[in-house]
Parts: C-alpha cells; sequence; structure tokens
C-alpha cells in the first residue's frame, strides 16, 4: 500500500508547529540567560523575583510562568544548563589527548576553567545547592553526562597503562575531584583569592597530587 504524499496545507500546518516549536525554545533559553545576567548582578540568587526576569527580557511575568512554575524550578534548570556544559567540557577535555597524564591534566583544567568562567552555576552546582545532583526535572532525567565517571575513566587509563600507581580509581578520582572543587570554591568565595592565583595553585598542587600517586610527571 503507497503511502499518501502530505498535502500543502499539512506541510504547512508542520512548518508552523515546528516554528512555534523552535520559538518556545529559543524564548526559554533567553529566560535563562537573563537570569544568570541578573544572578550575577545580584551576587547571587537568592533574592531575585520571576518579574525582574521578566523585566530583564521585556516581557511579563506570565510569560515566565508559562514556561517555569515558580523560582526554584527556574534556578534548577539553570544548574542544569550548567551540568550539561560542564560535562561537555569535560569530555572534551578527555578527547584531545591520547596521554594518559596529560589527559588527566587537562580534565582537571577544565573542570577548574569551568569554575572560574560560570560562578553563578558553579556555586548553584557544587556550593549551595547541592541537592540539585540528586534531582529530576519534571517529566523525567534530562542527560547529563556523568562528569565525576569521565574523571575517572581518566584516572583508570593512566593506571591501567602504568602512569598512576595501582588503587581505587574511584578513591582517586575523589582524591583529585576534591582537590580541584577547593581551589574553585576558594577562588569564587574569596575575594583576595583571584583568578591567577588559582590557576597557578591548580598547577602547582596537581604536581604535587600526582607525584603522590605515583606519576612521573603530571
Amino acid at each position: 500500500m503507497t503511502e499518501t504524499a502530505p498535502t500543502r496545507k499539512q506541510n504547512l500546518r508542520k512548518n508552523s508547529l515546528e516554528r512555534r516549536e523552535r520559538g518556545k525554545l529559543e524564548l526559554r533559553r533567553t529566560i535563562l540567560e537573563a537570569a544568570v545576567g541578573l544572578f550575577e548582578r545580584q551576587g547571587g540568587f537568592e533574592n531575585f523575583s520571576l518579574r525582574q526576569v521578566a523585566e530583564e527580557i521585556g516581557y511579563s511575568a506570565t510569560t515566565i510562568y508559562l514556561h517555569f512554575a515558580d523560582k526554584e524550578e527556574l534556578i534548577f534548570h539553570v544548574a542544569l544548563e550548567g551540568f550539561k556544559a560542564f560535562g561537555e567540557q569535560l569530555e572534551a577535555a578527555y578527547a584531545h589527548s591520547d596521554d594518559v597524564l596529560l589527559r588527566l591534566r587537562l580534565v582537571g583544567r577544565a573542570y577548574l576553567n569551568f569554575a572560574l568562567e560560570n560562578p553563578i552555576h558553579y556555586r548553584l552546582m557544587f556550593m549551595q545547592r547541592g541537592d540539585f545532583l540528586e534531582r529530576k526535572p519534571p517529566g523525567g532525567q534530562v542527560s547529563v553526562i556523568d562528569s565525576f565517571g569521565i574523571l575517572r575513566r581518566a584516572v583508570e587509563a593512566a593506571m591501567k597503562a602504568g602512569a598512576l600507581d595501582p588503587g581505587d580509581p574511584q578513591a582517586v578520582a575523589g582524591l583529585l575531584w576534591t582537590h580541584v572543587h577547593g581551589v574553585a570554591a576558594l577562588h569564587i568565595a574569596t575575594p583576595y583569592f583571584p583568578k591567577e592565583q588559582a590557576e597557578g595553585l591548580f598547577e602547582w598542587s596537581m604536581t604535587i597530587a600526582a607525584r603522590g600517586l605515583g606519576a612521573r610527571a603530571l
């Protein structure tokens, strides 16, 4: 049985629905970007209103409520966008080199760079709203790259290649994660710990940590 080709009217309707859906997604992204900009100017996300976000983009507060039920849902989705970008950056760093020790340093550096460049997202993700790590968005789980798993894979590869002493990859990855998080959190929370100092401390302390783990160089 042959399929009937869609009519012009059906094609127009389909195109209209697709444009409408793209418009919704674009507006949603605009809302999230406006919220981040507002949080940056206010120095946090504790004292904002959805009306303020609406004013940022020239819409009514009602429009915001069509996309986000309340402030809590909005900041959760800001964090979720952060988790996606964070995972993508770590994955790209992992794929950048086949040298197992260089790869490990690159993944750590990608972690730090994300925190330095996205302090609002990082605070939401790992410093003030750790509950977001376990929370699922309405409608099911949105695919988020397992960021810790990327670091663990890098450690496993280095151990397998003999570049690190044998051990528990999960524990070593946790040690390195804690190390980089400490540097990132110090920079974000302390006005007297500038970016250049954070980067320098990361490089130096990563080398010290690597020696303790048996690395020939890192």
